[in-house]
C-alpha cells in the first residue's frame, strides 16, 4: 500500500512532536527537507529526512523510514540512506525506522564483517493508545489503531482530531492517515472511520490513496453489509414483538438506510464535497420512492442542482 505521500503530510505538519512523543528528540527547530524523484513511493523504501537543531545549537539530521511489515534488508537500505543523505547534507544523522506491525525478527543492529550500524527502531504497536488520548497528544492520534487498545479507542481518538484547534486541512490529513492506519489492522474500523468523516478527509490528497487502494470497494461492501443487518434487526425486532407491522417497519428502516448510504457515496463520487453537501435535505425526505429515483438518478445527473430539483418539485 501507498502510505508515504500520507505520512509525509502527517510527518510536515507533526514532525516536531514526533520527534519529541516517539524519538525523544528535544528540539528547537525542525525542517522536513523535501526529496528529489524517487523510483517507487512504496512505504518499503520510503524515507523521510529532517533537518533539526536541538536547543544547544547542535544542529544534525533525522532520517524516518515507515515500514509496514519487516524485511531482512530493511537495516542494509537504511544505511544506505544514512550515507547518502549523510554526504549531501554534510550533517550527522540519526537514522530511525517506524515499524508500524510486529514482527519477531525486527532489530535495530546490523553488522558485518566491516560494518557495526546501531539505528533507532520505533513501535508504535507498544504504545498505549488510551495514554496518548488521555494525554491528548493530537499529532499521535492517527497512528492509534496500531496501538494497544487503538481499536478500542479509535473513535474517542478521531473525535480528539476534530475537537482540536488544528487546521481543517489538517484535521483531514490527520483523519487520513488514521483511516489508513486502521486499515492494516481491522479493515471493518478504517470503513468505520470512513463513513463517519468521509466529508472531511475528501480533502486530504491522502484520500486518493484510499480509493486507489479499494478502501472505497470495500466501503460499498460494508454498506451492503449494513443494510442487510439493518434488514435482519428489523426483523429480528419484529418477531420479538409479534407484530407484522414492527417487521414491515424494520424492513423499511433498513432499505431506507441502504438506500441513503448508497447516495451519499454516489454524490461524493460523483461531485465531490459539494455533492456531499445535499445529505441533510436527502435524509429529510421520507418517501422511499424518491430516494430510489434520486439513487439512480446520480449516474446520469450533470450538477447537484439537477439532483435537487427532483425532490424539490
Amino acid at each position: 500500500m501507498k502510505y508515504d505521500a500520507a505520512l509525509k503530510e502527517l510527518l510536515r505538519h507533526c514532525h516536531a512532536a514526533i520527534l519529541r512523543d516517539l524519538l525523544n528528540i528535544p528540539v528547537s527547530s525542525s525542517t522536513l527537507l523535501e526529496e528529489r524523484p524517487r523510483e517507487t513511493t512504496s512505504v518499503r523504501t520510503s524515507d523521510f529526512l529532517l533537518r533539526v537543531v536541538q536547543e544547544d545549537g547542535e544542529e544534525f539530521l533525522v532520517l524516518i523510514e515507515f515500514q509496514t511489515y519487516w524485511q531482512r534488508n530493511v537495516p542494509q537500505r537504511l544505511l544506505e540512506y544514512r550515507a547518502r543523505h549523510v554526504l549531501r547534507e554534510e550533517l550527522d544523522a540519526i537514522t530511525v525506522v517506524m515499524l508500524l506491525r510486529p514482527s519477531p525478527s525486527a532489530t535495530d543492529h546490523y553488522h558485518d564483517r566491516e560494518v557495526d550500524y546501531r539505528f533507532r527502531l520505533v513501535k508504535p504497536y507498544e504504545l498505549d493508545a488510551a495514554e496518548v488520548l488521555r494525554e491528548n497528544r493530537v499529532c499521535l492520534m492517527p497512528l492509534t489503531p496500531l496501538m494497544q487498545g487503538g481499536v478500542d479507542v479509535a473513535v474517542e481518538a478521531e473525535r480528539a482530531i476534530v475537537d482540536s484547534d488544528l487546521a481543517e486541512e489538517v484535521k483531514a490529513d490527520m483523519l487520513t492517515n488514521m483511516t489508513l492506519m486502521a486499515g492494516l489492522v481491522s479493515k471493518d474500523l478504517a470503513r468505520h472511520l470512513l463513513k463517519r468523516r468521509r466529508d472531511l478527509m475528501i480533502q486530504s490528497f491522502g484520500y486518493e490513496l484510499i480509493k486507489q487502494e479499494g478502501l472505497e470497494e470495500g466501503l460499498k461492501e460494508g454498506f451492503k453489509q449494513g443494510f442487510q443487518e439493518g434488514l435482519e434487526e428489523g426483523l429480528a425486532r419484529g418477531r420479538e414483538e409479534g407484530r407484522e407491522e414492527g417487521r414491515e417497519e424494520g424492513r423499511e428502516q433498513g432499505y431506507r438506510e441502504g438506500v441513503l448510504e448508497a447516495i451519499a457515496l454516489g454524490l461524493e463520487l460523483k461531485f465531490g464535497v459539494e455533492g456531499l453537501m445535499l445529505m441533510p435535505e436527502i435524509e429529510a425526505i421520507t418517501d422511499l420512492g424518491i430516494l430510489r429515483i434520486l439513487e439512480k438518478a446520480i449516474r446520469t445527473a450533470q450538477s447537484p442542482e439537477e439532483l435537487r430539483r427532483l425532490y424539490r418539485r
